[in-house]
């Protein structure tokens, strides 16, 4: 006989999202906008709202996309902390988001949150309870003021660490949580270790072209 697993609390949002979407592509004028999609998801829904977020800042986008992205992160990661609803400025909420590319992303989210919920387990929960949200949003907010700077290719891998907390923290699996958290420390110090070498680079070839 096979026993049924129950969903995971990330399984259950990552479909339900989907279905949202869908319901949106299905309108006369299927438009869609960061407040618009703020509004779906719920403005109490923290880590939901910086999961999604997180996704949407691993797709590559026009100049000035990443950092739109990464600043709105950070304002929803402010709002976890001081428990407040999330709100974005007018600038931001009305830019519109590719509605095609982001039901893929999230229907490619709701198949690996399938695959992720069979690992994930509550564990550990007093790195992933109530408590811990405030350290995980300062935590979080940290990240995206690096990644809000104009380096291409920087986001990536802090934005797969930030999804594994926020997945984990839904999930109330601490392990996850640190797990998160090192990709991100890796992401950045990656990030660094780039801008380190183009400095490097520049400056070598300033001193070919003008030096002695």
């Amino acid at each position: 006989m096979t026993i049924e697993r129950e969903l995971s609390p990330v399984e259950i949002q990552a479909h339900a999202l989907v279905d949202m979407l869908g319901e949106v592509a299905a309108r006369p004028d299927p438009k869609l906008t960061l407040a618009g999609l703020i509004e779906l998801l719920g403005v109490h829904s923290h880590l939901v709202v910086l999961l999604v977020f997180c996704v949407l800042n691993m797709v590559p986008g026009p100049p000035g996309y990443g950092g739109t992205i990464a600043i709105a992160t950070f304002s929803f990661a402010l709002a976890m902390v001081l428990d407040k609803p999330i709100r974005l400025p007018k600038f931001i909420g009305e830019r519109s988001l590719p509605l095609k590319l982001l039901t893929n992303m999230l229907g490619k989210l709701a198949r690996a949150s399938t695959w992720a919920g069979r690992l994930s387990r509550p564990r550990l929960q007093m790195l992933a309870g109530n408590h811990a949200r405030r350290p995980v949003g300062i935590f979080i907010m940290f990240v995206c003021v690096l990644m809000m700077l104009p380096i291409p290719f920087i986001n990536a891998v802090p934005n797969v660490g930030l999804s594994i907390i926020c997945f984990s923290m839904l999930n109330r699996d601490g392990a996850g949580v640190v797990l998160g958290g090192v990709v991100s420390i890796v992401g950045l110090l990656i990030g660094a270790l780039a801008i380190y070498v183009a400095v490097s680079l520049g400056i070598a070839a300033t001193d070919a072209l003008y030096g002695n």
